[in-house]
């Protein structure tokens, strides 16, 4: 009879039995310390590589989504949307509102429903609803990516002086960063930017180019895309083809006419396609008459400088 090709693990001797078990528990539970000793600093090290990652696809998202209201940095467009790179949106911003949640919170609601805006207000544009739950296109992993990168930005935020806070402060006495900073002072009225706010007609006219940029237009329309239906842009028409179109959008009125109502009026005539009260409707009141007029003949203007 032939033995088993396992015969040689065959253990006669009963010590020698008890005794490589005990090996075998030893080795084992020295394998399970070294897995509970390393598991920690792995799981932190796997940690902050899903969230570097989620930081990277967030930082993808806002540029294609969120820089032309909020800026490329998050430094905030004029009339349009507000600084979120910001020393007091990290500090100040979450009382001046009565949020009790965390920051995190605040932003993943923000970004995922929206937040209606006054119409007379600093920032009339409406914040678009983002999250596929309320109708828009994100994912809840892309919102919380999103969340993850503006966040990304508190350490080197709250880090500013006063003066690189790119906050746009409130006018009059409030509990915004120039309330703030007026009750530390004890002063009780501070000047800043606001729907009131309005422009001496006495200071040296702000060029064009200069008031596209200043008042948030080139947040929310292109200077050199035509629009059709080929290029529709998201926020605002676009505007390359504005002297060829301006002159046929409402009846009765020449392109002058249309493109100065459509800063100064802007619910007059909304353009297919896109919703009223996204335009400020103050723009009379932050530029000159001569200002307006100067802009007006510079958007019609084909040759202006690209």
């Amino acid at each position: 009879m032939h033995k088993p090709l396992y015969h040689y693990l065959y253990i006669k001797s009963p010590i020698a039995k008890i005794a490589i078990g005990i090996l075998a528990l030893v080795v084992t539970l020295a394998v399970l310390g070294g897995i509970i000793v390393t598991e920690v600093p792995r799981m932190e090290a796997q940690t902050a590589n899903w969230n570097g990652r989620s930081i990277e696809k967030g930082a993808a998202l806002f540029a294609s989504n969120c820089a032309p209201c909020h800026g490329d940095h998050g430094q905030g467009t004029m009339n349009v949307a507000p600084a979120l790179n910001s020393k007091y949106w990290f500090t100040h911003r979450l009382d001046d509102l009565g949020y009790t949640g965390s920051q995190k919170s605040y932003v993943l609601l923000t970004v995922a429903a929206g937040r209606p805006s006054k119409v007379n207000s600093q920032w009339a544009q409406r914040m678009a609803t983002w999250s596929r739950n309320y109708g828009g296109p994100l994912r809840d992993d892309q919102i919380d990516a999103l969340a993850n990168y503006i966040l990304n930005w508190q350490e080197s935020a709250v880090e500013q002086t006063d003066e690189e806070d790119p906050w746009q402060p409130f006018d009059g006495v409030d509990t915004g960063w120039a309330g703030v900073r007026a009750a530390e002072a004890g002063i009780t009225e501070t000047v800043g930017i606001s729907d009131t706010q309005t422009v001496s007609e006495t200071a040296e006219p702000r060029a064009p180019e200069v008031l596209f940029v200043n008042m948030g237009c080139s947040g929310c329309h292109n200077l050199n895309e035509p629009q059709d239906e080929n290029t529709p842009h998201l926020v605002g028409p676009n505007l390359g083809n504005l002297a060829e179109v301006a002159g046929t959008k409402v009846p009765g009125e020449d392109a002058e006419t249309y493109v100065h109502t459509s800063i100064v009026a802007p619910n007059d005539f909304v353009n297919p396609g896109y919703l009223p009260n996204l335009m400020p409707q103050n723009f009379a009141e932050q530029m000159t008459p001569e200002e307006i007029n100067a802009l007006v003949t510079w958007l019609l203007d084909p040759n202006r400088p690209q």
